[in-house]
C-alpha cells in the first residue's frame, strides 16, 4: 500500500518510536537514581549517560539540556502521582475518614521516598531558576498540583460533617498541606533542613495521619458542635 504522496510508508517507524521512548525512560531512570545522593548541580550528562548505558550524544538526542531533563523528570513524577492518587480515590470509595487519611499518608510518604531526588532538585533548582522555560514549567506544575491537592481534600471532606461547607474543604486542604510539608521535609531534605529528627517511614505515616485527624477533629468540634 502506498501513501497519499505516492511513497511507501516507512517500515518499522512505530518500533523506532518505541525504542526511542524506552531510551528516554532509561535516561530518566538513570538520572533519578543519581539524584538520590547528589545535588542537581553536581550531576553531569556524562554521569547520566554512563548510568543509562548510552552515549552522551544519545542523551542530547532526547533532551536539549540538563534543565530540560529536569522538566521531563518532573512531568514523569507528576504523572505517577496523579495516576496513583486517582487509583487510590477509586479503590477507597466506601472507606471512612480514618482509612482515607491513612491511605493518603501512605501514598504521600511512598511518593516522596521514591522520587526524593527529583523533588529536591525541582525545589532547589526550578523554583529559583531565572529561565522562562523553568517559570512555564513551574506554572504548569502548580496548576496540576493544585488540582490534585484539591481532589485529595475533597476526598477527605466527603467523610466530614457538613462536607459541602467551604470551611470544611479549607480545613482538609490545610491539614493535608501541613502533613505534606512534614513528610517532604523529613524524607526529601532530612537533616539538611536543620532538624536532626529521624522517623521510619512507618512512624512518619502514622504521625502525619495523626496530625490530619487531630486537626480535622478539632475543626469539626469547633465549627460543627453536636
Amino acid at each position: 500500500m502506498r501513501s497519499a504522496s505516492g511513497h511507501k510508508p516507512r517500515a518499522g517507524k512505530p518500533a523506532l518510536q518505541a525504542r526511542s521512548a524506552d531510551t528516554l525512560e532509561r535516561i530518566l531512570s538513570a538520572a533519578e537514581a543519581l539524584l538520590v545522593d547528589r545535588e542537581f548541580d553536581q550531576l553531569s550528562v556524562a554521569d547520566i549517560a554512563s548510568k543509562a548505558g548510552c552515549a552522551v550524544g544519545t542523551v542530547y538526542g532526547r533532551v536539549a539540556d540538563k534543565e530540560h531533563l529536569l522538566f521531563c523528570l518532573h512531568d514523569r513524577y507528576m504523572a505517577c502521582a496523579t495516576k496513583q492518587a486517582g487509583d487510590l480515590f477509586s479503590t477507597l470509595d466506601d472507606a471512612g475518614l480514618v482509612e482515607r487519611v491513612e491511605a493518603l499518608c501512605e501514598l504521600m510518604v511512598s511518593l516522596f521516598h521514591k522520587h526524593r531526588g527529583v523533588v529536591r532538585a525541582v525545589t532547589n533548582h526550578l523554583y529559583t531558576s531565572p529561565s522562562e522555560a523553568a517559570n512555564e514549567n513551574m506554572s504548569g506544575f502548580r496548576k496540576n498540583a493544585t488540582s490534585m491537592f484539591r481532589s485529595a481534600a475533597a476526598f477527605l471532606a466527603e467523610r466530614m460533617p457538613n462536607r459541602t461547607d467551604a470551611q470544611t474543604r479549607t480545613a482538609c486542604e490545610f491539614a493535608l498541606l501541613a502533613a505534606q510539608d512534614v513528610a517532604q521535609g523529613r524524607i526529601v531534605f532530612g537533616t539538611r533542613s536543620g532538624l536532626a529528627l529521624k522517623y521510619s517511614h512507618k512512624e512518619l505515616k502514622a504521625r502525619t495521619a495523626d496530625l490530619i485527624l487531630r486537626y480535622l477533629n478539632a475543626h469539626s468540634q469547633t465549627n460543627h458542635p453536636e
